[in-house]
């Protein structure tokens, strides 16, 4: 007797459906513990059905993985364990027209869709890939929770030295961001010589600013028309800002080096293509996880969401778009991969400038390029060889 378990995945208890070949079926539910998964144990147990079970959930979120983990510590073979596509489960459960929806009705239909055969696997990784994963996912995280600090960064410094941003042509760098730690308002700078601020930046930066620059922000912040009421509230709250910025920059760099560290281990010729750097590489490898998922470049292109989404209606046709449903993380990581390559790969650099010489946009060219270097990357792990230039 063969059986299908369907499970409606929750944060505090997950929903069971166990079906026979005979059409027999049992539902109950269990808590996220482990006296829940105790009871799943003694169940499967009184069945002896460890070898003849198929298990079915969705790969939404991150609540799966303990169950996922306790199914492999039970010697179920990864093969038995379907991580299923979010929307092909949401679009099975929305072929019943009466529209019902509770755990258990989920369940249910989540081990009726692995009796039909008929689904499609999410990917997950395991092991070092699943490091991988965890490690460059927080970095993307990070790294935009800091560019949201820097952007609260200078909407202050807008409101209290409007003139500061005009001078440095990076004034997020190292020598403005430490400046502006020591001389948050331009009257802190003011009270400054010319020769003293000069000494200062020099002290700051290894190139320091030319003559003409330093003077203009010594003027500056002697004529600034920042605000002046609130001025304490606002150097408090640039001083916070500047802290949390700081510590998160040294936290993405530590992660970088532990990143760098995992994915020498791997020895991946992901790193042999034009354009992939150790984080961006990292990140694609962790998404990935085992190439031999996919059975296709084509798949794999739709599991990073960069398979072309057409509206089309009668005789109005829409712009072809990206469909943006897979891993958002992968499709960023090979996206900005891709704008390195065209800038440093030739025939990438050729086929870029050629989309945007017949008129199109520089995120159309940038995604038509990494579209194609999906199929590199496809090409180089599925084979495990390296970069050869006619592969574009």
């Amino acid at each position: 007797m063969f059986y299908y378990l369907g499970i409606d995945v929750g944060k505090f208890s997950h929903s069971l459906c166990l079906l026979r070949e005979d059409g027999q079926k049992s539902i109950w539910q269990i808590d996220n513990n482990r006296s829940g998964f105790l009871i799943l144990e003694n169940k499967l147990n009184s069945l002896n059905c460890w070898d003849k079970i198929l298990v079915g959930m969705e790969a939404t979120g991150h609540y799966f993985i303990n169950l996922y983990q306790f199914f492999l510590e039970h010697e179920v073979k990864v093969e038995q364990i379907a991580l299923l596509n979010p929307l092909q489960v949401k679009s099975f459960r929305n072929s019943n027209l009466r529209g019902a929806k509770t755990d258990n009705i989920d369940a249910e239909r989540i081990a009726t869709l692995l009796k039909f055969g008929d689904f499609q696997r999410s990917n997950v990784s395991i092991d070092i890939m699943m490091d991988l994963r965890e490690l460059t996912r927080l970095r993307y995280e990070l790294v935009a929770s800091a560019n949201n600090l820097k952007r609260k960064i200078v909407a202050v410094l807008d409101r209290i030295f409007p003139e500061f941003g005009k001078i440095f042509a990076n004034h997020l760098g190292h020598t403005a961001l430490s400046l502006i730690s020591q001389y948050p308002l331009p009257e802190d700078m003011a009270k400054l010589s010319l020769d003293e601020l000069t000494k200062i930046i020099k002290g700051l930066s290894r190139r320091g600013l030319n003559k003409d620059k330093v003077e203009k922000l010594h003027q500056a912040a002697r004529n600034s028309i920042g605000i002046t009421f609130g001025k304490q509230a606002f150097k408090i709250e640039l001083d916070i800002l500047l802290v949390q910025l700081k510590t998160i920059k040294e936290q993405i760099s530590a992660l970088e080096e532990t990143i760098a560290q995992t994915t020498e281990k791997l020895k991946s010729p992901i790193f042999t293509i034009p354009g992939i750097g150790k984080t961006t590489g990292a990140a694609i490898l962790g998404e990935i996880g085992d190439i031999t998922k996919f059975s296709s470049a084509v798949k794999l292109i739709a599991f990073a969401g960069l398979d072309p989404k057409l509206k089309e209606s009668g005789t109005y046709q829409g712009k072809t778009s990206i469909s943006k449903r897979g891993s958002k993380y992968l499709r960023s990581a090979i996206w900005y991969s891709a704008m390195v390559a065209c800038r440093v790969e030739p025939s990438f650099k050729q086929k870029y400038q050629e989309r945007r010489d017949r008129g199109k946009s520089h995120r159309y060219a940038v995604t038509a390029a990494a579209n194609k270097l999906t199929k590199i990357i496809y090409h180089v792990l599925k084979n495990n060889c390296s970069f050869q230039p006619d592969l574009v």
